[in-house]
């Protein structure tokens, strides 16, 4: 009988060489608009020796959501650093060798990060960003680096290693940005916006569309972090955000009883 091949994994994470440095990705509606991003890119540092262009072509209607789109470019995109980014935004400021450093600055103070932008948000107050829009006025809140729960997508940059990818149950054109972040967080990995300035040519659309994905990507994470029992084939727990609770809830002959409960429902429905 033929010995099947044997790979043998090593204790040490092995670092995969990458084609290129930057993957450089975007959804593209409008082919002079993209074009002036592209010339921006490469003025600013990110040319072809160390970049890959990816793009979705969405000029002859939304052919991809941006999803499903960044889904792909996340999968297939053969470089150390993922840019997903508008069309409508060009290098006017920062250059490739200004986001080297903050790149290498970040990995100093948290090695952890999966995904940053320009600009985000950690709770109902604080904001942290550096962005300058179409009248040429320069935002700037908050401090810089500054871990956050979510980003802008005018620009967001995501580690390959991470193997961070958008939910599958989401669609659309907005929030994508909380999602990864969201995704990265239960993944282990921290997000951040850092000091990156560019000129964002738009200010976005909260339309219907924008409220309805708010409203099930809100119902979607309501869902995933409720509270509930989790039963394996050894062992039972209960997950909680309330320390308290989840200690009373963990309780031996709590659980007891809970299974009991379950099992007479179960037992007079005839499913169990």
């Amino acid at each position: 009988m033929p010995i099947p091949p044997v790979v043998n994994i090593a204790r040490k994470e092995v670092l995969l060489p990458y084609k290129y440095q930057f993957a450089i990705c975007t959804f593209v509606t409008n082919w002079e608009e993209y074009g002036h991003m592209l010339d921006s890119f490469i003025e600013a540092g990110f040319t072809t020796d160390y970049c890959e262009y990816r793009y979705a072509d969405n000029t002859n209607g939304n052919s991809f959501d941006a999803y499903q789109g960044i889904n792909q470019f996340l999968q297939n995109a053969d470089a150390k650093y993922i840019i997903i980014c508008h069309q409508d935004i060009l290098l006017e400021f920062d250059k490739r060798a200004d986001l080297d450093r903050r790149l290498a600055g970040l990995d100093s103070l948290d090695n952890n990060w999966a995904v940053v932008g320009n600009a985000g948000t950690n709770n109902l107050y604080l904001e942290s960003m550096k962005i300058t829009h179409a009248d040429m006025v320069c935002v700037e809140k908050g401090v810089l680096p500054s871990k956050v729960r979510s980003l802008d997508e005018n620009f967001l940059l995501v580690k390959k290693s991470a193997n961070l990818a958008l939910s599958r149950d989401l669609s659309g054109f907005h929030m994508y940005g909380t999602d990864i972040c969201l995704v990265a967080e239960c993944l282990g990995y921290t997000a951040y916006a850092i000091e990156f300035n560019l000129l964002h040519l738009s200010k976005g659309k909260m339309d219907a569309s924008f409220y309805e994905l708010s409203t099930k990507l809100e119902k979607k994470y309501s869902q995933f972090f409720r509270s509930r029992y989790i039963k394996t084939t050894v062992t039972r727990f209960y997950l909680s955000p309330n320390n308290i609770w989840r200690s009373f809830m963990n309780i031996s002959l709590i659980k007891s009883l809970v299974r009991s409960f379950y099992k007479m429902k179960y037992k007079s429905s005839g499913k169990y």
